[in-house]
C-alpha cells in the first residue's frame, strides 16, 4: 500500500447524462486519472444513468409491468458493460434481485426509496468496475456508510424517505477506512442510510447533495459537480440567449439563485458546502477545459444589484384573509401550525392588516394537488383561503440587490396587464422576489434580465 495519508480529497461528481454513455466514461477515466496525477484521492459519486429514476419511479407506482421493467434495466446496464468492457454478472443479476424484493415489499414512501435507490447503485457499481484497472485501482463504497437521515417529524412521511435531511459533519474515523482502500472510490449519489439501516432519498437532484455532505465528512478540498451545462448564468440559457456565464460567486449568491429556480446545482448541497468551507466547482464534461462555475466563501468582487435572474416554478400562493390579522394573537401560530403539521415548509410569507400571502413549493414539498385541497380546507376555520397553483416566483439576485428596484419601473406596463401576488426582499440583501401567475412569468424573467442585468448591453460569451 502506498502513502497517500497527505493526500487531500477531491470529490467528483458525475450527472445522469455523463454516466449514460461510454465515451462519458472514458472522460470520466480521463478526469480521474488527471487528479491522481495532481496528487490528490478521488472519490467519484454517480447520478443514476439517464432516464433511470424515471423508470424506477414508474415501476414503483405500478405503471409498468415488473418483468419487463426489470428486462429493460438489466438490458440498458448490460449493453453499456459490454461497450466498456466491464462483465456486469458479479453486480447486475444481485442488484436486479434486490429491486425485485422491494417492488415485493409494502407500499408507501419507504417502499419507493428502496426501490429507485438501485439506479444509482446500478450505475456506480458499473463505474468502479470500469475505472478499477490495471492504471489505477478503483474500489465500490455504500453511501449509506457515509451518510444517515436526520429526523424528522413524521418518520413515515414522503418527506422523511423521499426527501431526506441529513446532517454536516467531519467525519474522521470514516475518512480513515476509506483512505485505508487506498483506491479510486465510487459511491451512489441521491441515497443515504434510513432510520432502518435501508435507503433513504435526498430528493431529485440530490446526488449534488451527497457530493457536498460527502466533501464535509472527508474533508475536501473542493467538490466538483460534472454535468451537461456550463456552468451558472445570469439567466435559463435554454430561454435566454443573452445569458452569459457567471465564472465566479458567493455561496450567499448561489444559494439563491438555486432556491430561487436555478436547477443546474441542488441549493442543499450549496448549503451544505458552505457550512463546512468546502469550495464548489461546476464543470461541463463536454468541455472539460472550461472554466466552469467556482463557488467559493470570498469571489472576486462583482458590481452590486441584480447579477442573475432566476424562475421558481411550482408555487403554490395562498391568499389569508382575516380582518383582524395583526390585532388576533396567535392567528399566525395557528396558520403554521397547520402547515408544520402536514410537513411542509414555507418559501415566503408577507403580511398586512387584512391578508397574509404564503408561497410554498409543491415539487420540493411533494405536494399533489389533493393535498392543497387538504390543505386549504384546513386552514378555512382560521380564515377566508384563496388559492393560486402552479405560480412562478422570478427571482433577482445579487450583492445588494435592493439597488434593483429602482429599475422595477421598466416592469409598469407588464404589471399593468399581470398581477403581481407576492413581492419580498430579503434581509440580506441577496434577492427580489416577484410572485406571478405562470403565463406571464417567462415574459417578465426577459425584460428583467434585459434591462436590471445586462443593461441593455449586448451578450458577451
Amino acid at each position: 500500500m502506498s502513502d497517500s495519508s497527505g493526500q487531500p480529497w477531491v470529490v467528483m461528481k458525475f450527472g445522469g447524462t455523463s454516466v449514460a454513455g461510454a465515451d462519458q466514461w472514458r472522460a470520466i477515466a480521463a478526469l480521474v486519472a488527471e487528479r491522481r496525477a495532481e496528487g490528490v484521492r478521488v472519490l467519484v459519486v454517480c447520478s443514476a444513468l439517464a432516464g433511470v429514476t424515471d423508470q424506477l419511479l414508474a415501476l414503483a407506482a405500478g405503471e409498468v409491468d415488473d418483468d419487463s421493467g426489470l428486462s429493460g434495466l438489466r438490458d440498458l446496464h448490460a449493453r453499456l458493460a459490454v461497450e466498456l468492457g466491464v462483465d456486469p454478472s458479479p453486480w447486475l443479476d444481485a442488484g436486479l434481485e434486490t429491486l425485485a424484493t422491494a417492488l415485493a415489499s409494502v407500499s408507501g414512501p419507504r417502499r419507493t426509496a428502496a426501490i429507485v435507490a438501485q439506479g444509482e447503485w446500478f450505475s456506480s457499481q458499473l463505474g468502479a468496475a470500469f475505472l478499477d484497472g490495471p492504471g489505477a485501482r478503483a474500489a465500490w463504497v455504500d453511501a449509506r456508510e457515509a451518510l444517515s437521515v436526520a429526523p424528522e417529524p413524521d418518520p413515515e412521511s414522503a418527506r422523511a424517505w423521499l426527501v431526506a435531511r441529513c446532517d454536516v459533519a467531519g467525519d474522521p474515523a470514516l475518512e480513515s477506512r476509506w483512505r485505508a482502500l487506498d483506491a479510486v472510490l465510487v459511491t451512489q449519489g441521491y441515497v443515504v442510510r434510513g432510520p432502518d439501516g435501508g435507503s433513504a432519498l435526498l430528493g431529485r437532484g440530490g446526488s449534488d447533495t451527497s457530493a457536498a455532505l460527502m466533501g464535509a465528512c472527508l474533508g475536501a478540498a473542493r467538490v466538483e459537480i460534472w454535468t451537461d451545462v456550463p456552468g451558472l448564468f445570469t439567466a435559463d440559457p435554454r430561454h435566454e440567449p443573452g445569458a452569459r456565464l457567471i465564472p465566479e460567486l458567493a455561496w450567499e449568491e448561489a444559494l439563491e439563485m438555486a432556491a430561487g429556480g436555478a436547477r443546474v446545482i441542488h441549493g442543499r448541497s450549496i448549503r451544505a458546502s458552505a457550512e463546512a468551507g468546502v469550495p464548489l466547482w461546476i464543470r461541463d464534461l463536454s468541455n472539460p477545459s472550461g472554466q466552469g462555475t467556482r463557488i467559493v466563501a470570498d469571489p472576486a468582487p462583482a458590481a452590486a444589484g441584480a447579477r442573475a435572474v432566476a424562475c421558481q416554478p411550482h408555487m403554490l400562493v395562498l391568499l389569508l384573509q382575516n380582518l383582524d390579522t395583526r390585532q388576533q394573537v396567535g392567528f399566525l401560530a395557528g396558520v403554521f401550525r397547520v402547515i408544520s403539521d402536514r410537513g411542509l415548509s414555507v418559501d415566503q410569507v408577507a403580511t398586512s392588516e387584512t391578508t397574509t400571502t404564503l408561497a410554498i413549493d409543491t415539487r420540493a414539498n411533494h405536494l399533489e394537488p389533493e393535498g392543497v385541497a387538504e390543505l386549504v380546507a384546513a386552514l378555512q376555520p382560521l380564515c377566508s383561503v384563496e388559492a393560486f397553483p402552479g405560480c412562478v416566483g422570478v427571482n433577482l439576485v445579487g450583492r445588494d440587490a435592493r439597488l434593483a428596484l429602482h429599475g422595477l419601473a421598466g416592469t409598469r406596463a407588464f404589471f399593468q396587464e399581470h398581477r403581481l401576488l407576492m413581492m419580498s426582499h430579503s434581509a440580506a440583501d441577496r434577492c427580489v422576489s416577484l410572485l406571478v401567475e405562470a403565463e406571464g412569468a417567462a415574459a417578465l424573467a426577459r425584460l428583467l434580465h434585459s434591462t436590471l442585468v445586462l443593461g441593455g448591453a449586448p451578450a458577451r460569451d
